[in-house]
């Protein structure tokens, strides 16, 4: 999962929804697909970025002439994300940009607009130029991550966790992405410690659970898995045909 952008006014993170199986930026493309529903790539929580964006953009007015106060530019940018007019925010941050180039929130704000807009590659460079000027940034490794996650670089993306969790060890969303990265690679027993590790950091944490449910599933052990799949329907009662395609899937012979 992918943190959101943040607000110039507040420096708070935007918030999210809980609906982690439907956002892009987590993209748990290909090989996660055992441990977590398929997404796009960019994020784990939709945010209010994706209510209705197709139609908003359809029926939008054009915009007005752009502010030149910075501070003004970089609040219509966010409020045109929020209402999940993208290509109208992203339009916003590259100007706001070209008054603050080295302005790390810029990037990782614009990072996530092209992510949410399937623009990996446009997002990516944001991330890297984010931490190239801040590089202790923690969300913006772990977004970054996400991406390279989707692009089956796993290697880069754990590298991209690691570093997350080093400025923010109590980081539940990298330490559970990091768990992914290694489940990709095959190696679920490395990837189960991260899994609890990040559900015990966070105890109503869906995705870290059902993740954590899924790797004891496929590793054999089944009561813990129960355990886990419990945990789950506590959080998301309806959450049942999850767990049983979950199930289905470990009892299909490997080839």
């Amino acid at each position: 999962m992918s943190r959101s952008p943040r607000n110039r006014d507040t420096g708070q993170h935007r918030g999210a929804l809980a609906l982690l199986g439907l956002c892009a930026a987590i993209a748990v493309a290909g090989g996660l697909a055992l441990f977590w529903p398929k997404e796009p790539t960019h994020s784990q929580n939709p945010s209010t970025t994706e209510v209705n964006s197709a139609t908003e953009q359809q029926n939008t007015p054009a915009l007005p002439p752009l502010p030149e106060d910075p501070v003004e530019l970089v609040n219509l940018a966010s409020e045109m994300l929020q209402r999940g007019r993208l290509a109208e925010a992203t339009k916003i941050y590259l100007a706001a940009l070209k008054k603050n180039p080295q302005d790390e929130e810029l990037h990782f704000n614009l990072a996530f607009a092209y992510a949410h807009q399937n623009l990996t590659n446009e997002a990516i460079h944001h991330y890297e130029e984010t931490l190239r000027i801040l590089p202790d940034y923690a969300e913006a490794h772990n977004n970054l991550g996400n991406l390279l996650i989707g692009q089956r670089k796993y290697d880069e993306a754990i590298d991209h966790f690691k570093a997350a969790l080093k400025v923010s060890p109590e980081n539940s969303m990298a330490m559970n992405n990091l768990g992914k990265a290694l489940a990709a690679q095959g190696k679920t027993l490395e990837a189960i410690p991260h899994f609890r590790e990040a559900a015990q950091i966070n105890t109503n944490y869906l995705e870290a659970h059902f993740n954590l449910g899924n790797a004891y599933l496929v590793s054999g052990s089944n009561e813990l898995a129960e355990v886990e799949y419990r945990e789950v329907l506590r959080i998301k009662p309806d959450f049942g045909p999850m767990i049983e395609a979950a199930r289905a899937r470990a009892r299909r012979p490997r080839p």
